[in-house]
């Protein structure tokens, strides 16, 4: 059964090479568990990806963009409980099929049962992702509800 640490070590090495690693990053989660990405909803997209194939449907939309990021600056935090822990990081990818550098830093929290990821929520920054996934960048950004 992995830890906490050793689960994240191997969802940072699907970062890595994401063109070949959906599969096995998906596996890392549990049946029922959740991808989360809790600012998405201000751009107009879902925030939770709950269940295998909802988190697939999330990398696959990851990888559509990227075959792969560079890590750096990781640190972790370990938390008073051995199934939890923080992590900021930051990443740098190529857009597929240009030369521009996605670069985004990260905050995250990683909550683990039975040896598989229960929850990985990730805090980012948001412009910077509008700008990468939405066609026309910051002006698909959808005007906030009253």
């Amino acid at each position: 059964m992995l830890t906490a640490q050793e689960l994240l070590a191997e969802f940072f090495d699907c970062l890595r090479s994401l063109s070949t690693s959906v599969d096995r990053c998906v596996d890392l989660f549990a049946d029922d568990g959740v991808f989360e990405l809790p600012y998405f909803p201000s751009i107009g997209m879902n925030s939770r990806f709950e269940g295998k194939e909802a988190v697939r449907g999330a990398f696959e939309l990851i990888r559509s963009h990227f075959s792969s990021f560079t890590l750096s600056n990781i640190q972790i935090y370990e938390l008073k409980e051995d199934a939890c822990l923080f992590a900021e990081y930051h990443s740098d990818g190529f857009i597929d099929g240009t030369e521009r550098v996605y670069a985004q830093d990260y905050a995250s929290r990683l909550v683990v049962e039975n040896g598989k990821i229960k929850l990985l929520r990730e805090y980012l920054n948001i412009i910077s992702t509008a700008r990468m996934l939405l066609s026309n960048g910051l002006a698909d950004v959808p005007e906030p509800k009253s």
